[in-house]
């Protein structure tokens, strides 16, 4: 067979005596400028940098995403291909369709992105040996709730494939990697997400549009999808009396079904609000104005939603589940976390950060410059021309987890018990 049954890493191929610029195909995404979700917005930052950095970088782009289509990007080559619109099928078409574009073109790496693109790994291995290929794992798709039973069962496959056909596995998070190890035993790379330069605006007409005010609400950001669990916050919100409101920023992603049931839920309860999708200069604005940005997510790989909070500087609520609690270390003002599930705690921590706003944010300022060290581009970049091949960067080296530098200041609070660890332990290990 043309993988390693181990999952250990194998003979690579070379790429000839001049390694400081390779030509790399990115598949799998929907394109760039990202516009969609996190593995775009990874792809899109990461492809960037790469060319910025000399390398000959190419995205495919699903053409029906994209009105205009310019050639190149900041020096990133876009090739635009047609794609179904079927949700199920539209990412594996589009991608084989990428990989028989590029199977008689000169490219050194072949990197796929997501399970399902990653199925279509084993042509170029059969058929473009003398290129290297690479896999990202952003996520457990094969275990999100959204998917069917036959999709859950090709996901499935493309998870077993992952461990075993590409020369190099990569994967956002020390949890995915702790995975792959238990249930494949595959040694994975972990490449940290870089979401490059976030914005930091003041509240401005965007918020008008919902009728929303400047330090009353807090948002939620991401695809409208059951394992995100925007029903436990509507749920949370409505069983409360919180004076505030919840901004769920976002469209849905072949879920329409499940929308609707969270706008039933959500009644005539004005204090909950659906903006739909919302992107650049007018998501800023709804980020600046909020008092808390707040996820019950079960599934995650490593959300960019959160890291980009988080490095606008806005105190961060999240579900305890393992990807959260590395990207916000351990708790704290600015970075607090709750059981999963438990909408008790969830509402005890989000009052405990609505009163005393001014403590938080001097932890979220501290929180954002940790978040823009450890998510950094050039990190991500290195991760990258490391699995590739080109420079020397042990797999062990990128670690999310690291403390705050030590000059680092610090936010003093009152004694504070986390209920999320010191009760809710084996109840958020059973959700996960």
């Amino acid at each position: 067979m043309w993988w390693n049954m181990s999952g250990h890493r194998i003979e690579m191929p070379q790429f000839g005596a001049d390694r400081s610029a390779v030509r790399i195909a990115m598949i799998g995404s929907r394109g760039m400028p990202a516009k969609y979700g996190g593995v775009e917005t990874v792809v899109d930052v990461a492809a960037r940098e790469l060319a910025r950095r000399g390398h000959h970088v190419t995205v495919f782009c699903r053409r029906s995403d994209y009105e205009e289509r310019p050639r190149s990007i900041d020096g990133v080559r876009l090739v635009y291909l047609w794609a179904p619109k079927q949700a199920g099928v539209a990412a594996l078409i589009h991608s084989l369709l990428a990989t028989l574009w590029a199977l008689p073109r000169r490219y050194d790496v072949l990197h796929y992105h997501a399970l399902g693109p990653g199925l279509l790994a084993c042509i170029p291995r059969v058929f473009k040996p003398r290129s290297m290929v690479v896999q990202t794992i952003h996520g457990r798709d094969d275990q999100r709730a959204k998917w069917g039973g036959f999709s859950k069962a090709v996901l499935r496959l493309g998870a077993i494939s992952s461990s075993k056909v590409p020369h190099e596995t990569l994967v956002v998070s020390h949890a995915l990697r702790r995975e792959y190890l238990a249930e494949f035993n595959r040694h994975t790379r972990v490449v940290p997400n870089a979401t490059g330069a976030v914005e930091r605006a003041e509240p401005g007409s965007a918020l008008g549009w919902f009728n929303l005010e400047p330090g009353k609400y807090v948002v939620s950001v991401g695809r409208i999808v059951p394992e995100k669990a925007p029903h436990e916050l509507i749920d949370a919100f409505v069983s409360s009396d919180l004076d505030t409101k919840l901004v769920i920023i976002g469209g849905s992603a072949g879920t329409e079904d499940y929308r609707a049931q969270l706008e039933e839920a959500a009644g005539d309860d004005d204090r909950v609000v659906f903006t739909g999708p919302v992107y650049g200069h007018e998501l800023a604005q709804l980020m600046g104005g909020a008092s808390c940005f707040i996820t019950a997510s079960h599934l995650e790989g490593l959300p960019t939603a959160l890291i980009e909070a988080g490095r606008r500087g806005l105190p961060c609520l999240a579900s305890d589940i393992d990807p959260h609690c590395e990207i916000l270390g351990a708790g704290g003002p600015g970075r607090r976390t709750f059981i999963t599930g438990d909408q008790g705690d969830l509402i005890d921590k989000l009052r405990m950060i609505l009163d005393e706003n001014s403590l938080e944010r001097d932890g979220a300022d501290v929180l954002a410059s940790d978040l823009d060290r450890r998510f950094s581009l050039a990190r991500a970049a290195e991760a990258h021309e490391a699995a590739y091949g080109l420079i020397d960067l042990p797999v062990e080296t990128i670690d999310l987890r690291d403390a705050p530098e030590e000059d680092a200041p610090v936010v003093e609070e009152e004694a504070f018990v986390d209920r999320s660890r010191a009760a809710g332990g084996a109840q958020a290990d059973g959700l996960r």
